[in-house]
């Protein structure tokens, strides 16, 4: 069954005009950070603030199609990927597994109404 699906790419265009990527800070690693080959239908998406080993195990248990990770698990540029390193090992599996990878960090901190207009909820934005 495809109910409950939606293109990669369509999801993604959706997503965006909500939570722009050129909101993001320029030293930011932000939008999709992996992308699978060919087309790609995400029905599962996990969603995470830090995309840890431990999250990424549960992504595959739970098949996941995507995950939406807060903070950019890819952020120094990798200079191999041999498994060796806890993110390098995120990578392979995701690549392995056909998942899609996305971090809007600091895209969601300049939204209207995104993290750090919550943030400043208890004290106020004219307070700062």
């Amino acid at each position: 069954s495809t109910q409950g699906t939606m293109d990669l790419k369509a999801l993604l265009s959706d997503f965006e005009k909500w939570a722009p990527i050129n909101l993001a800070e320029k030293w930011d690693n932000v939008g999709l950070l992996i992308e699978p080959s060919g087309s790609k239908m995400v029905k599962n998406v996990l969603l995470t603030n830090d995309l840890t080993e431990e999250v990424m195990a549960e992504a595959l248990e739970n098949k996941t199609d995507m995950i939406f990770s807060y903070h950019p698990p890819i952020f120094a540029p990798l200079k191999r990927i041999t498994g060796r390193a806890w993110k390098e090992r995120i990578v392979q599996q995701c690549l392995e597994n056909r998942i899609a990878l996305y971090s809007p960090h600091t895209a969601f901190d300049a939204l209207e109404g995104g993290v750090a207009d919550w943030l400043l909820q208890p004290i106020g934005k004219n307070c700062i």
